[in-house]
């Protein structure tokens, strides 16, 4: 019978490897040089393209000053937003920093640094009687909804529009366009993505909720067994907040609209 000391080394020597492990994973990225990070290019204003085919947008800034603050070489990997979380865990890429909602059950299976923002579900329409909602039995109705495949607005249209015609998409702008040429009713999204298409198409009669129905942090997903890794990326974003860069991108990005001239 294993004596309570063996347990104590047993345990002892599991933390160790653990410990080793994150260090070992960081000690990489360091060693590498550079830092993947994940994200869709298809998230305004957190993340698109310019004419000339360059990503911009809030999360990349994030990226940037991150990577700069660790002295590493930025390389942004662009996929699905399903995607992300998925190739986070199969090592593909270090983190992801794409408007992605700290949720219970993606907490349940990896870290997350932040939040960095704070938002919520709202809706963009054309129909002013929709866009007076103030919760989602309100927009429970016979009418077609869209939104982004794999997030949190697609869970949240699951959950509490069971009578709408849902469809997913797997680009913020396509869904856009789809309540603009009145293909769909309703487009569910965080509200600065509805902000954004305000932003953009303000001739196109959109409207979206005085206040958004949900709130929701937003932040920094990285590997579960990286202790190490998400303290340091912890420590810069603090430092971030602290010293009001992070409130000076959220006035660049949500409230100034002439970066989409570049658009």
């Amino acid at each position: 019978m294993k004596t309570f000391k063996t347990y104590l080394l047993i345990a002892v020597v599991l933390l160790t490897s653990c410990n080793l492990l994150a260090q070992d994973r960081l000690n990489k990225i360091i060693e590498s040089g550079e830092l993947r990070v994940g994200m869709t290019g298809t998230q305004p204003p957190f993340s698109m393209k310019t004419k000339k085919g360059e990503i911009i947008g809030y999360d990349v800034d994030l990226a940037n000053l991150l990577a700069t603050s660790m002295e590493l070489k930025l390389k942004i990997v662009e996929m699905p937003f399903a995607e992300l979380i998925p190739s986070l865990n199969e090592g593909k890429i270090d983190l992801v920093i794409s408007g992605m909602t700290i949720t219970p059950t993606r907490n349940a299976k990896n870290a997350f640094a932040g939040p960095y923002m704070i938002s919520g579900k709202s809706i963009l329409t054309k129909s002013k009687v929709l866009a007076n909602a103030t919760n989602p039995q309100d927009i429970n109705t016979n009418i077609k909804v869209v939104t982004l495949q794999g997030s949190t607005s697609q869970r949240f249209a699951e959950k509490h529009l069971t009578n709408v015609n849902l469809l997913l998409v797997t680009d913020y702008e396509i869904a856009i366009n789809k309540i603009i040429n009145n293909e769909s009713d309703v487009m569910v999204a965080d509200y600065p993505t509805c902000a954004y298409a305000m932003l953009k198409y303000p001739n196109s009669d959109l409207v979206v909720l005085n206040k958004p129905m949900t709130i929701e942090p937003i932040g920094i997903a990285l590997p579960s067994n990286d202790a190490l890794f998400v303290n340091l990326v912890d420590n810069y974003l603090e430092s971030l907040m602290a010293t009001g860069v992070l409130d000076m991108m959220e006035q660049k990005w949500f409230e100034n609209p002439y970066w989409l001239l570049q658009l």
